[in-house]
């Protein structure tokens, strides 16, 4: 659901404001008859008319996403209000606000050692990931040597929603754990107009290959940390890390390249 609000609202990013825009998407196609199925091509046509970026499809995927497209495919005019009022209280939070600090502090707490922390807690790492997925417009390159289904899972839809931007990810672990990334090729509706690889890494020295566990996203922003991609490292265990931003990055970025080339590719979706 934040994805795809996230999407429409830069999609209606201008200088009459996001709700308004969105009252004049909804206005075109709303025709007044309840019983009326919107296809993609009424969805094409309420763009242009309203000067509106964004494709057809991911327009209809975000919409039934949101409710306002209802599963037969007509107008949910009470959804479309209300995503208009939740566009209003989100306001300019979706907006960029410049790259943070060089480094900033990042973690994994159970709630018993939140409570402990005076003043409030550091911002926690699934939610750090979360974001900075969600900004990506080009390139995700993401290292984690242990990972299992459910972690997987939670960054699923911002990942799958970065394919369809156009955004690349790659991915690297450990021998045999590639398989658990195979649900990032599917959910995309044919959509999908980045791609996806997949490497695992094995050296003579140990079987894991890499204990790295990093999140780069266009090679600007980087997050490192102790974290594997686990729902234990990203909710019960004690895990520290930064954010980071800066030319240093780069440095991580082409350290991740390297490992590449020295792992064995497992699954390659939409790159020639």
């Amino acid at each position: 659901m934040n994805v795809a609000l996230r999407a429409v609202h830069d999609a209606l990013r201008g200088p009459e404001g996001a709700p308004a825009r969105w009252t004049l998407v909804i206005g075109r196609l709303d025709h007044g008859d309840e019983r009326k199925v919107i296809h993609e091509e009424d969805i094409a046509g309420a763009l242009r008319s309203a000067r509106v970026g964004g494709s057809a499809n991911e327009w209809r995927v975000n919409l039934q996403t949101l409710g306002v497209l209802a599963p037969d495919g007509r107008l949910d005019r009470e959804a479309a209000v209300s995503v208009r009022r939740a566009l209003e209280l989100a306001g300019d939070s979706f907006d960029p606000v410049g790259r943070p600090p060089s480094w900033t502090p990042v973690a994994t707490l159970p709630p018993e050692v939140r409570s402990l922390l005076q003043p409030p807690p550091l911002r926690q790492t699934a939610g750090v990931m979360l974001e900075m997925i969600d900004r990506s417009t080009e390139l995700i390159r993401l290292a984690a040597p242990f990972v299992d289904s459910p972690a997987v899972r939670f960054l699923a839809e911002s990942l799958q929603a970065a394919r369809r931007r156009g955004v690349d990810i790659n991915v690297i672990t450990s021998a045999g754990r590639g398989i658990e990334f195979a649900t990032l090729s599917e959910g995309c509706d044919g959509g999908a107009r980045g791609g996806l690889q997949v490497t695992e890494v094995r050296t003579e020295l140990s079987s894991l290959g890499s204990h790295a566990k990093v999140l780069v996203v266009d090679d600007l922003c980087a997050y490192v940390g102790s974290a594997n991609l686990t729902t234990a490292g990203l909710g019960r265990h004690v895990e520290i890390g930064v954010e980071a931003a800066g030319p240093q990055v780069e440095d991580l970025a082409r350290l991740l390249v390297a490992l590449e080339r020295l792992g064995t590719c497992v699954m390659n979706v939409g790159r020639t």
